[in-house]
């Protein structure tokens, strides 16, 4: 199946508009297209705004950039839509980010397509 889908350039970030369900109900969410993450990253407001808290965590989780270091944890999201797709149960870290964005779109949901990024 193929699918296209717009995006947003702001400054030199590409950001994905995306919804995640969880226990609670769902919440939109920007996300900045990160093919550099390994697992995708929410901020606690949006975790916790469907019902996700440490308590559910499968596992803790330390965020590292190059100012410094941040302690989270990963939970399984009911369903993550970004992108036009819908995928079911994903893994995703829990860390505030800080500079204003809600996450970023990280490859363990991008892996599950082919796909290409053509700027216009």
């Amino acid at each position: 199946m193929r699918s296209e889908s717009s995006f947003e350039i702001d400054g030199d970030l590409i950001v994905i508009d995306a919804i995640v369900a969880g226990p609670t109900g769902h919440d939109r969410a920007q996300l900045v297209l990160d093919t550099g993450a390994a697992l995708t990253t929410l901020v606690p407001e949006i975790a916790e705004a469907v019902g996700y808290t440490a308590a559910d965590r499968v596992a803790r989780s330390v965020v590292r950039t190059a100012v410094a270091e941040e302690c989270g944890y990963i939970v399984s999201v009911s369903q993550l839509t970004a992108i036009g797709f819908v995928v079911p149960d994903v893994h995703v870290n829990v860390a505030d980010l800080g500079h204003g964005i809600d996450g970023v779109l990280g490859m363990n949901f991008l892996s599950h397509f082919n796909f290409e990024i053509r700027p216009t």
